[in-house]
């Protein structure tokens, strides 16, 4: 979009938090810093899960600061669940789905955006990741089941970083299992497989400012991977049966 020419088109950034006291004030100020600089009428949703630590409280004085800010406080459901409640109160024209935990900055956001000019969907694409090496053998798992389910070779399928249309959620809602663990992935498989005009830009990938996982957060990881194949099933009925 021509410099000089004002952007009039409405954006919410969706963000779910849970137990995030020592990130969570870095996390909306980035936002405010690359993505309310780019569209001061932006909007930020945070969605707080049931935190138990003290990430309520201060987001709650963030949004005193900022009027552009909703808090949303919901009982713990899970990083999925809180997605969708983010999603749900979005009244925008389009939506930036990213994470509390600012393992990928936000820099890239300026000229992403400029991308959706043309596109259906802009999604980050974490080149290097420096996530646990669990996480990225799941990933690989996950991967190969997309590829064998739906026929997509989807390189970053759940990657935290993407803006797309609101009417697409809308679209794909339904068909997304309910509970899901990870309805960005789902909203990508759906994209991808209707033919949706996406582009993928890498974006940098920071190692997470926590703890190592132990062995019941790696033995959680391993039974969400579980559920969501499950999920991934389920959902390939659905939106195979309508488009085929």
């Amino acid at each position: 979009m021509p410099m000089d020419r004002m952007d009039t088109r409405t954006l919410t950034v969706v963000m779910p938090a849970y137990n995030e006291e020592a990130l969570i004030e870095g996390a909306v100020r980035e936002v405010q810093n690359q993505v309310f600089k780019v569209l001061p009428q932006a909007r930020l949703v945070v969605v707080d899960d049931g935190s138990r630590d003290n990430t309520g409280p201060i987001l709650d004085g963030l949004a005193e600061e900022d009027d552009r800010i909703t808090i949303i406080h919901q009982e713990n459901g899970g990083h999925g669940m809180a997605l969708i409640t983010g999603l749900e109160s979005v009244q925008s024209d389009f939506v930036f789905l990213i994470d509390s935990d600012q393992q990928i900055p936000l820099t890239p956001f300026p000229l992403l955006w400029q991308e959706m000019e043309d596109h259906d969907g802009v999604f980050g694409i974490r080149a290097q990741r420096h996530d646990p090496q669990i996480r990225l053998v799941l990933t690989r798992f996950i991967r190969f089941v997309i590829y064998l389910l739906f026929g997509l070779r989807i390189r970053d399928v759940n990657v935290p970083f993407k803006i797309l249309h609101m009417d697409t959620w809308k679209q794909a809602r339904h068909l997304i299992p309910p509970g899901t663990c990870a309805p960005s992935m789902f909203l990508s498989i759906f994209m991808h497989y209707t033919g949706m005009e996406i582009i993928e830009k890498e974006v940098p990938h920071k190692m997470r400012q926590s703890p190592p996982l132990g062995v019941k957060r790696q033995w959680s990881l391993f039974k969400l991977t579980v559920s969501g194949f499950l999920q991934l099933l389920s959902f390939r009925k659905k939106l195979i049966k309508p488009i085929v």
